[in-house]
């Protein structure tokens, strides 16, 4: 019997370090948009695209969510998603239409991530926008 519990508590440790951790599997997160500032006619459409990399392989049953943030504050939807085992990669977009006549603004988004007790974020680039 004490032979028995002896090998239970040597062998524990070995698989607990052999699991993946709750909340792993998010590699680089990149943030861009489709341009960097516009001078001219407004409301004008920036599109914000944030490639997200996943480790692989991921943990067995990864999900995660994610949601878009405006700088002027503004929360969009979460979404829920459960890549597939041999999935690397997923793009998402978000569009912002700014800007009313003779304004003019500083815009970014950032796209929260979240699965488990991993938390992370990403800004793009920000936006000048002069409206005419």
């Amino acid at each position: 019997m004490r032979k028995l519990a002896l090998t239970a508590a040597l062998a524990l440790p070995a698989l607990a370090v052999a699991l993946p951790a709750a909340g792993e599997g998010f590699g680089p997160v990149h943030v861009a948009v489709n341009r960097h500032e516009h001078h001219g006619a407004c409301p004008v459409e920036i599109v914000f695209t944030a490639s997200i990399n996943f480790t692989m392989p991921h943990p067995k049953g990864f999900t995660f969510s994610y949601h878009w943030e405006r700088s002027d504050g503004a929360k969009g939807k979460s979404h829920v998603v459960k890549p597939g085992p041999h999935e690397h990669t997923l793009v998402v977009h978000d569009k912002w239409k700014v800007g009313g006549h003779h304004s003019t603004h500083d815009v970014s988004e950032t796209i929260h991530l979240g699965s488990g007790n991993e938390r992370m974020t990403e800004s793009s680039p920000t936006v000048h926008i002069e409206c005419r």
